[in-house]
């Protein structure tokens, strides 16, 4: 007997870290921002698609 998952879910943590810590530049408002709207869009194509079945 097989078994098929329909469903995969990745949760994640995202921490931010003073510039000093990495040498790398801190994520400013507008790229957490621009980062956040792609995701919203991603969510409401993914809902988009369910009520379409």
């Amino acid at each position: 007997m097989s078994i098929e998952i329909r469903e995969l879910v990745i949760k994640t943590t995202i921490v931010e870290r003073a510039a000093s810590d990495s040498g790398e530049p801190a994520a400013t408002p507008a790229l957490k921002e621009e980062i956040l709207s792609a995701c919203r869009q991603m969510i409401l194509n993914l809902l988009r698609e369910r009520g379409e079945r």
